[in-house]
């Protein structure tokens, strides 16, 4: 019997089971694989980046620990502790958070071929986070002194960004580009990617690109998943629409369902890449047990 066959005789509530139960080892995995690289492998220095991917690390497993808390549903009826219902939307705007997690984890440290366009990339994140405390009206003193502080890091981390691409092959054109990134106020996050003629490896182009164009690596879909994810964690009127008719037919099973299966690939796709670009992982994942070491490699075919 394939897998699928297996899958449809146990139906939707065994699915469900099923997924909850991998995930639920799954982000043990994760969780003894940031440990045990932070206290078991010999490092007594971490690097900035390094110590940013252990960071994320730890937020994802918040994330999914969310989820399967949620899979139990909420009590909506006074004195009904027993009535209980999914809530769906506010799940969707959790695995919202977690996609966004794993787009910028594999920005910075998958897409970049080197430790220097991977610290411009990482820079120009950090960038667009300190400008949301910058330039805001009506606050405490102190929150201006800590706003100058961060203008000056900003300043810091754009001389840092200036310094690595001086050393780049690139031309005056894309070296403008990215001046005119650096220079921007704004706060949203971005992907960025560098493309090469692959004959001399020189830089051609600097580009953006934006949540909805990372589904492809992060899910393995075409399908317009960032945009789904926003339809029903956003107050949008479909999304308040399908919310009235999601009990009906088990809707909401599906939609849990659907829920686990991202979160699964999420979990998988972001580990992979801790394993494979930053050093030592591999021996910390050496240290885990084998049911958290197979569901995690399981996962490439979820």
């Amino acid at each position: 019997m394939d897998a699928l066959k297996i899958l449809d005789s146990i139906g939707i509530n065994g699915q469900i089971n099923l997924l909850m139960s991998s995930l639920e080892t799954v982000c043990d995995g994760v969780f003894h694989l940031y440990y045990n690289w932070r206290h078991n492998i010999e490092k007594s220095v971490f690097s900035e980046s390094e110590a940013i991917a252990q960071c994320v690390l730890q937020m994802v497993v918040c994330k999914i620990r969310t989820i399967l808390t949620m899979c139990d549903g909420v009590n909506i009826l006074p004195g009904k502790e027993s009535i209980k219902i999914m809530d769906i939307p506010s799940m969707i705007a959790v695995l919202r958070s977690l996609y966004e997690m794993a787009f910028v984890f594999h920005n910075i440290y998958a897409e970049q071929e080197s430790e220097e366009e991977r610290d411009i990339v990482l820079y120009l994140w950090e960038i667009r986070g300190l400008n949301n405390r910058q330039n805001l009206p009506i606050v405490p003193l102190s929150f201006k002194k800590k706003e100058e502080e961060e203008k000056k890091q900003i300043e810091d981390l754009k001389n840092k960004i200036e310094k690595i691409a001086a050393n780049l092959n690139m031309s005056d054109e894309i070296r403008r580009q990215l001046t005119n990134v650096l220079s921007s106020k704004n706060v949203d996050i971005k992907g960025y990617r560098f493309k090469k003629d692959r004959n001399n490896n020189r830089i051609i182009a600097f580009e953006s690109y934006r949540y909805e164009k990372g589904a492809e690596v992060l899910l393995r879909t075409d399908a317009p998943a960032y945009r789904f994810l926003s339809i029903y964690g956003h107050p949008s009127y479909l999304g308040v629409l399908q919310f009235g008719q999601m009990f009906n037919n088990d809707t909401d099973k599906h939609y849990l369902r659907t829920i686990l299966t991202c979160a699964c690939k999420l979990a998988y796709t972001i580990t992979t890449d801790f394993l494979e670009h930053i050093d030592g992982a591999y021996d910390a994942f050496s240290l885990l047990n084998d049911d958290e070491k197979s569901f995690i490699m399981t996962l490439r075919n979820c």
